[in-house]
């Protein structure tokens, strides 16, 4: 690493030098998001002990941030940007852009999925100096230590950095010892800024257990990130991490980020037996598993899963038809996500449901639109059974969007789709359904009305039907005025909405539109 690349971080030999963490909003400026910056907080668990002046910062944390980033990049040895693909691009590279031209000798570090997935790509843009592979915990402590020391990043595994516009390519790093390494360091933020409310909490805080998915789902780029390995912490470390977030932060739930938490039975048994024993009062929820993995659990795991605080588990049934299941390579069959649903309300667990539309199918436009409509009819129709098995579950849809390194995202390029060649072009691609419609047409294979339906259900059918929507939204809400306004609107659109999904039409959606500018105006998007 050339030395013009760290001069303006020289600190006193008895200080640690500054580290200054940026965490891109997720989503559009005018949307509230709250949570934590588990990545941030993950690369510098060990640099905190070491007593690194670590300095994170994002849009939620802090209102005048910008200003402060800029002020505080004076002496520090880099600024560290973690994305994801969509909209934290373009707010990384909109801080980026600035730090830049103030401190144009210290290094640019970027890490996260996108940068991880398409590291070539990312470091070629100007306002990139490294790219950080994969999980950054032990790959961003190594860097540190060189960029303080001035040597060289060759050694570093995990690394793609250029030197004089040169690139380097490091080999990859390996999989993270998730027990070898401190807990994480939430004292970094304002941990009462990052706490959120859910079905199942008034202060939930989000945690991580585990890194990776041993599955091989088409749209998923697990296997480029985490190269398909599944890593964990054991159920001590765990128990002894929720605990002290309950006792330090007066927490009553836990939002599990986990990509598979269900991966390891045992792990996830014992981890109850320890609630249990110990009477940690906790709900926990949010925790990402697999229909099949999780029917096959026995009965004593589900029971402890109950009376500890499961509340609720995120999975991806994807589709209500089984042509679709095969293609994306799910390992799932429709009648597995039936019995799932039964077995999740005898023991009174909520299932977050996600489904997606609009695969890759053909070249040839006809083929598409029958199997979009077949989609369309298959999955209505299992959401149907499902209902009436329990009211309690959460059901959201997605219009399929190509993840750069999925296996499905080579089948869309050879149907035509254009994807995005530079790290910019890919700060406009996003992922969530009210927003699909705005990069639907790169894709052949789904028209803009069809994207836009699957908004329509997810934020407004579905959002409405779920028993929980209501109660968790109006708490979220501050303005007394905001507060009636809402209430009432949501009376009239749920009558509506009900109408709707007893006769399946989904024309005309001046109702979903009015309801929108509401939620909109409530401060809830």
């Amino acid at each position: 690493m050339p030395s013009s690349m760290s001069k303006n971080s020289k600190t006193s030999p008895l200080l640690k030098p500054k580290i200054i963490l940026f965490f891109p909003s997720p989503l559009p400026y005018e949307r509230n998001w709250r949570g934590v910056p588990l990545a941030l907080l993950a690369i510098s668990r060990q640099l905190t002990l070491e007593n690194y002046n670590i300095q994170i910062y994002s849009r939620f944390l802090q209102k005048d941030f910008q200003k402060q980033i800029l002020k505080q990049g004076q002496g520090s040895l880099c600024l560290g940007i973690s994305a994801m693909t969509g909209f934290q691009i373009f707010d990384g590279l909109k801080i980026a852009k600035h730090f830049k031209k103030k401190y144009p000798t210290i290094p640019i570090v970027w890490g996260g999925w996108h940068p991880s997935i398409l590291p070539q790509e990312t470091i070629k843009n100007k306002y990139v100096d490294i790219v950080v592979r994969g999980q950054g915990d032990v790959t961003f402590t190594s860097l540190v230590h060189a960029l303080e020391k001035n040597s060289n990043l060759k050694n570093i595994p995990g690394l793609t950095y250029k030197v004089k516009n040169k690139i380097y390519h490091n080999p990859d790093s390996g999989p993270v010892n998730l027990n070898l390494l401190p807990p994480l360091p939430y004292h970094l933020v304002d941990v009462d800024k990052c706490l959120i409310v859910t079905e199942y909490g008034q202060r939930t805080i989000p945690y991580i257990s585990s890194y990776g998915c041993p599955h091989r789902c088409g749209f998923c780029v697990e296997k480029i990130v985490n190269k398909g390995i599944w890593t964990s912490l054991d159920s001590v470390h765990i128990y002894n991490e929720w605990k002290n977030l309950k006792n330090k932060y007066q927490v009553d739930s836990i939002a599990v980020y986990d990509s598979n938490f269900f991966v390891n039975e045992s792990r996830v048994k014992t981890l109850c037996q320890l609630l249990h024993r110990h009477k940690l009062k906790l709900n926990w929820g949010n925790a990402n598993g697999r229909v099949k993995q999780l029917s096959l659990y026995q009965p004593q795991t589900w029971s402890l899963m109950k009376k500890t605080g499961c509340a609720m588990i995120l999975t991806g049934a994807e589709s209500g038809n089984q042509e679709a299941l095969d293609f994306i390579s799910k390992d799932l069959d429709v009648a597995d996500i039936v019995k799932f649903t039964r077995l999740c309300k005898k023991y009174k667990i909520k299932i977050l449901y996600s489904f997606l539309v609009g695969l890759p199918w053909s070249k040839d436009p006809a083929q598409n639109k029958n199997f979009v409509a077949s989609e369309f009819k298959s999955t209505l129709s299992l959401i149907d059974l499902l209902l009436k098995i329990s009211r309690q579950n959460r059901y959201t849809y997605y219009v399929f969007l190509p993840y750069p390194g999925a296996p499905l995202f080579k089948r869309a390029l050879s149907l035509g789709y254009k994807a995005p060649k530079t790290l910019l072009g890919w700060s406009s691609y996003l992922m969530s359904p009210e927003d699909a419609f705005k990069t639907i047409l790169r894709q052949l294979w789904i028209s803009p009305n069809q994207a836009r339906l699957t908004a329509m259900l997810t934020q407004y059918i579905f959002g409405l039907m779920d028993q929980d929507t209501y109660p968790v939204l109006l708490k979220r809400i501050s303005s007394p005025f905001a507060k009636y306004i809402f209430s009432l609107s949501y009376k009239i659109a749920l009558v509506l909405v009900k109408l709707r999904w007893k006769f399946k039409y989904f024309n005309l959606p001046f109702d979903y539109w009015l309801f929108t500018q509401v939620h909109k105006y409530a401060g809830l998007i």
